[in-house]
């Protein structure tokens, strides 16, 4: 059994979720398998939740933290939503505060183009680690791993933009390794596996449609948000450009033990199928 000691989340986004059937949408996530997730802060607010959470043996996993930017850095007032997110997270106990830039119309529009779109100044790369490092240790403070994520559409999208904010991170935030992110970046996350090694202590496993991908990089869609909701950029894992086994052989080389979390942004109906789907091929690779 190839990562014996990671444990399958979900974050389930392509999942209808409706606040009055919690009870529901939890016992479902558990019976498809998943032992954890990513909670919204509704949901780690809600004792109700919480309760069924524990009832289903649905752990926390993470929860996650857009910071927003400008092309010079860190917005003014983003201090007070990013503690409200970490006070949240602490309610369920979440393990993992994902850190992450928040969207832009400008990069959106030339997300798998990256270097023909804007980026961070120097001060704007050194605002978010700034920022970063902060929230980061009160996170520790209330008992959660800290961890960054580079993702399509944002500031931090390439492999070359994420090793610079990384180079200026401490190791106390780790890498949150989203493969399917990863590339539309342009990156291989099985050598992006094996070049950040032991700072990979989180990963979303999210495959890509190698069609939507290259119509992405001709140019032929507005906007990476067009992909992800009307061409279904995101497909089940194992089934798009993504390695799924020589990616747990590259994350068993560095002895990764954490949350391999499934993920799949939107999903042609029936979505939660896509989600079976998913977890059926993480299992089969873990097991090959």
């Amino acid at each position: 059994m190839r990562l014996h000691n990671a444990k399958v989340g979900i974050v389930p986004l392509n999942w209808k979720y409706d606040p009055a059937h919690k009870e529901s949408f939890l016992r479902r996530i558990s019976e498809y398998g998943f032992k954890g997730i990513q909670v919204s802060c509704e949901q780690s607010d809600s004792a109700e939740f919480r309760g069924y959470m524990k009832q289903y043996g649905v752990e926390a996993a993470e929860i996650y933290v857009p910071i927003r930017c400008t092309v010079d850095g860190v917005i003014a007032g983003e201090d007070q939503e990013i503690e409200k997110i970490l006070k949240s997270g602490a309610q369920s106990k979440v393990q993992n505060a994902v850190f992450a830039i928040d969207g832009s119309k400008d990069r959106d529009e030339s997300a798998a183009n990256a270097d023909a779109g804007p980026g961070f100044t120097e001060a704007g790369f050194q605002s978010v680690a700034d920022c970063v490092e902060k929230w980061a240790a009160y996170a520790h403070e209330l008992g959660m791993a800290s961890s960054f994520h580079p993702h399509g559409g944002t500031y931090i999208e390439t492999p070359r933009e994420t090793k610079t904010l990384m180079s200026l991170l401490s190791e106390k935030v780790s890498l949150c390794l989203d493969v399917g992110h990863w590339l539309v970046g342009g990156g291989d996350p099985v050598a992006a596996a094996r070049e950040y090694g032991k700072r990979v202590t989180h990963v979303h496993v999210k495959d890509v449609s190698g069609e939507v991908l290259q119509k992405m990089k001709n140019k032929e869609v507005p906007n990476m948000g067009y992909a992800v909701d009307e061409l279904k950029l995101f497909v089940p894992a194992g089934t798009g450009l993504l390695q799924v086994r020589e990616l747990f052989i590259a994350l068993e080389e560095s002895g990764f033990s954490g949350w391999l979390m499934s993920e799949q942004d939107t999903a042609w109906e029936p979505t939660e199928e896509k989600s079976a789907e998913s977890m059926a091929n993480i299992q089969k690779a873990l097991a090959d």
